[in-house]
């Protein structure tokens, strides 16, 4: 179970760097965003196939497996209340956090999607809120909390299952500034999905604080996560 997944990771790795040297090649070079959406269908797309195949050889269903059926309308209602709560408290850790790192020598810097959205125009919008706002919020919380957290905790890991995932889970995000506040929002998912049983109350929240970078930008704020 674990080899497919990580096999899927590598060959959005290898696809993405095959495209990028495809690119330099012809002496052109990848844009930002066509790097997102290459990454993005390479990663979550295999990573949706892996989740496939392992519920196929386990003779599970998707419903079976993650709790789709678990009062899903409570569920979400759940999931989107608590974040509204919690997501304040993200976003001042956050602020924490850059404001720390200089003192350190580390200069922060904002994340590539954020970035790119606070950059294009509504087409490129578009294209970003799929991956970032539909893609992402599914396939992140089908590997992290339906797949690993669970899997470890039946192991008896139990504080592996929770701070484990976390820590991948704000480590695959490739920044400094987002690390810690996405370790714990990480975490937050984790106990959504505890709480609930139905791995739909955490893709519902992780949805959501993906969509407030859009709302903020489209009232022109300017964001540093």
């Amino acid at each position: 179970m674990v080899t497919a997944i990580l096999f899927a990771w590598m060959c959005s790795i290898l696809i993405a760097g095959a495209v990028s040297g495809a690119m330099r090649s012809k002496g052109q070079s990848l844009s930002l965003l066509a790097s997102l959406v290459v990454v993005g269908i390479a990663f979550h797309g295999f990573g949706l196939v892996a989740v496939a195949f392992l519920l196929r050889q386990e003779r599970r269903t998707w419903t079976e497996a993650f709790g789709f059926d678990r009062q899903w309308r409570r569920s979400v209602t759940f999931g989107v209340g608590c974040l509204l709560v919690v997501a304040p408290g993200i976003y001042l850790l956050h602020a924490g956090v850059v404001e720390i790192l200089p003192r350190l020598g580390i200069q922060p810097d904002v994340q590539a999607p954020v970035r790119m959205l606070m950059e294009s125009d509504w087409k490129d919008r578009i294209v970003i809120g799929f991956f970032a706002v539909v893609l992402a919020p599914v396939v992140e919380e089908l590997l992290f909390r339906g797949i690993f957290f669970p899997m470890l905790r039946d192991l008896g890991f139990q504080r592996l299952a929770w701070w484990g995932t976390s820590l991948v889970f704000g480590f695959i995000h490739g920044n400094v500034a987002a690390f810690l506040p996405l370790c714990v929002l990480g975490a937050f998912f984790a106990w959504l999905y505890q709480r609930t049983g139905n791995l739909a109350s955490s893709i519902a929240a992780h949805a959501l604080f993906n969509v407030i970078p859009f709302v903020l930008v489209s009232c022109g704020i300017t964001l540093s996560f």
